[in-house]
């Protein structure tokens, strides 16, 4: 019998190899460029971390990613909303016809939507992080960088595994996994995982917890290998997930504010309305490999279908007139945003990997994609500080369909036996049909060409090409060390708005972002592999970038974001990574990131925006951590603590004070114990050790700034049994 999943010592860039490698740093290997090679061949700035590093890490979801990986930032206005950024490039903008500036990948399936990378963290193999533009090789384009997942494929031997967590805030999760052949050339997988927690805060009107969570998924796979020749796998997944909305607390008050901060900012009297955060996901895909004379063929057609149902009070407190004693106290402006959206995604890609002679490999390939996206964002509001009257709902209601066609092709030469010359180049083409209806009693008042009008609908579509081209040359200093330089282009496609108050204004699209990026990296091995050490230098610059930009007709009155460009951009910066096996079972590892991203023009008629940063763009950023691991008596003991930090940042380009996320620092910690046999291990682990009240998103309301946060200090206790 065989293990299913590796309860192994290891983790990824440190574990041991068979063979006597608990003495040397893992070699990775990944798919990256689209063929098996190791990360330390690679001249690409990549981060990759096992399944076996994730789930021995306990790290259970992008909060927890975040900071293992130089250059990534995360946050979410709301579950189902995630904000990905990468070197300071990423989305905040919600609305159907934007597109990612991150792209995620499941299995090489594209996730076109939010809602969509809800990925669940169980029955991973790996997870590559690549950072600066893609295109040459991936079906679908990027700016910021790619998140590919990849799950474990099924196994033609028997293997079982089941794991059950229990903590405070009443969490208790589990999952099982079960794998094996169905026949001589069929095998298959199911993997099913379930999770719910009591919510992280506290409405004291209606005492109910806000940020529970309910999920359960599924996921199964057949992969049919008739020959030698093909390897084809069905791929099937689903999701469920419930819970209330995210809780807002008035971090900090204004100069005129009318509401006062609670004394606990993760418990009040909110208003009578918990929100909620419901998603549902689910898809199918067929990977199908051939490989022949010409080379290996590979196709990978998908679809999906995602709902997410957001609704939650942005301002946090509860609303009572201007006469009512307590109303200094305890109660300020409702501002209460619900956000409803349905996709459905078709995807093709296809491509030929050729090996031509001994020194050139060719990749070509195309890619077709559709989407279909409803968006309904309602906004209800009371301002009680603006007189009677001022309130009531409006609404806007989008549909968005996007077509994207693709070529692409990446050749690498080998110069010498040392040396070796890379380039590709990919042409993009996307068209988008977008329709927004306004309507109801908008406080900032609908427009037509600047005439106030009831509300209005706005038909419009556009189409965008470009061509990106990418060259890379690699110099193999040492069979260990590799030196390489990079000069690629990016392209994101244009957009529409679903959240502009004027008709006018939402028919005309925003320019597609382009960005040239410079890189040099090192990546080497020391002392016999004891020692792993990585760098990149950046530098990128943008044009159009897409940035989110609130606009107003009164500045009395909360502003509305809608998505618009930034004429130039800069960004620069550094990322370190080191891991090291200084003696067999103790390992180091840790990454550090210094990012300087700012506008170098953006004038909106009448605010100049130059020389602001960007947001959600910590300078500095850091993660360090340490596993040692021992024998008592028969049992196998590791003990792990991890740390990270990062400096303060701006939520947006307006870089308002009360918009400044400060500074971050978490610790987390675990003792596992490996029972004889390599059947049972337990795990006591420990997430924000310290407690630290880390800000998740924040927004400024009228002067005011309300905040969400990342999860309290969280323990519990793991079990798990393998077969």
């Amino acid at each position: 019998m065989a293990l299913i999943a590796s309860c192994s010592l290891a983790t990824p860039l440190w574990a041991a190899k068979e063979g006597g490698a608990a003495d040397a740093v893992e070699e990775i290997i990944v798919t990256a460029q689209r063929t098996s090679q190791s990360s330390q061949k690679v001249p690409l700035a990549i981060t990759a971390l096992s399944g076996d590093f994730l789930e021995k890490s306990n790290v259970q979801g992008f909060n927890d990613l975040r900071t293992r990986a130089p250059s990534l930032t995360y946050d979410e206005f709301a579950p189902g909303q995630p904000r990905y950024s990468i070197r300071g490039i990423g989305n905040t903008n919600k609305s159907s016809g934007v597109d990612p500036g991150v792209a995620l990948f499941v299995d090489d399936v594209y996730m076109g939507r939010p809602a969509m990378t809800s990925t669940d963290f169980s029955d991973l193999d790996r997870v590559e992080i690549l950072r600066g533009p893609q295109g040459t090789l991936f079906g679908r384009n990027a700016t910021g960088g790619a998140i590919s997942f990849f799950t474990r494929r099924p196994d033609d031997r028997f293997g079982f595994e089941a794991k059950a967590t229990a903590g405070n805030y009443d969490l208790f999760s589990g999952s099982v996994l079960l794998t094996g052949p169905l026949s001589e050339t069929l095998s298959g997988k199911i993997t099913v995982s379930a999770r719910r927690h009591d919510g992280y805060a506290y409405n004291e009107t209606t005492r109910n917890d806000i940020e529970d969570e309910r999920y359960i998924g599924a996921r199964a796979a057949l992969r049919w290998q008739p020959n030698d020749a093909w390897d084809i796998q069905l791929n099937v997944d689903g999701s469920r997930r419930r819970g209330t909305g995210p809780w807002w607390d008035l971090a900090v008050e204004g100069a005129g504010s009318i509401g006062k901060s609670n004394p606990n900012p993760r418990r009040g009297k909110n208003y009578p309305d918990d929100g909620y955060a419901d998603i549902d996901n689910y898809g199918v895909s067929l990977n199908s490999v051939w490989t022949g004379d010409i080379g290996t063929i590979t196709s990978i057609t998908a679809w999906r279908h995602s709902q997410n149902d957001n609704r939650a009070n942005s301002t946090g407190l509860n609303v009572l007139p201007l006469t009512d004693p307590n109303r200094g106290s305890l109660y300020h402006t409702l501002f209460i945003q619900q956000d409803n959206e349905k996709a459905r995604q078709f995807s093709q890609e296809i491509r030929l990997a050729s090996q031509i002679g001994d020194r050139f490999r060719l990749i070509t390939g195309a890619f077709f994609y559709h989407d279909n996206v409803d968006h309904l964002r309602l906004t209800d509001y009371e301002f009680v500080n603006f007189g009677p009257g001022l309130a009531g709902r409006y609404q806007f209601d989008a549909n968005n369909k996007t077509t994207g066609y693709a070529l692409f092709a990446n050749g690498t030469y080998e110069l010498t036996d040392q040396l070796s010359l890379e380039a590709g180049i990919r042409w993009s083409h996307d068209r988008k049909k977008h329709v927004v209806t306004g309507s109801g009693a908008n406080y900032s008042r609908f427009r037509d060409n600047g005439v106030t009008v009831p509300g209005y609908t706005a038909p419009a579509s556009a189409s965008w090409s470009a061509a990106t081209p990418m060259v890379s040359l690699k110099y193999q200093i040492q069979p260990a060390v590799m030196m390489y330089g990079t000069i690629s282009r990016g392209f994101k496609s244009g957009g529409f708005n679903d959240t502009d108050n004027d008709r006018v204004s939402a028919l005309r699209p925003f320019n597609p972002e382009y960005v040239w990026n410079y890189e040099v990296g090192l990546k080497s091995e020391w002392f016999n592999r004891r020692l792993q050490f990585n760098a990149a230098t950046f530098y990128m610059r943008y044009t159009d970038l897409q940035v989110s930009i609130l606009t107003s007709v009164d500045p009395a009155l909360p502003a509305v974001p809608v998505n618009g460009n930034a004429g130039k951009t800069t960004i620069k910066g550094a990322e370190l990574e080191l891991t090291a096996v200084p003696v067999r079972g103790w390992n180091i590892y840790a990454n550090y990131t210094y990012t300087d991203g700012k506008i170098k023009e953006l004038n909106t008629g009448s605010v100049d925006y130059a020389g602001n940063r960007l947001p959600r763009v910590p300078k500095h950023k850091y993660f360090i951590g340490t596993s040692i691991s021992q024998p008592v008596g028969d049992l196998t003991v590791t003990g792990r603590v991890d740390y990270s930090y990062q400096t303060s940042y701006y939520a947006s380009i307006q870089n308002l004070v009360t918009e400044r996320s400060l500074k971050q620092k978490n610790l987390d910690a675990g003792v596992t114990i490996d029972l004889p046999g390599d059947r049972w291990s337990v795990e006591l682990w420990g997430k924000n050790l310290t407690n630290e009240l880390n800000i998740n998103s924040v927004t400024d309301v009228l002067g005011d700034a309300f905040a969400t946060y990342t999860p309290p200090r969280t323990y519990g206790a793991t079990v798990k049994f393998r077969y």
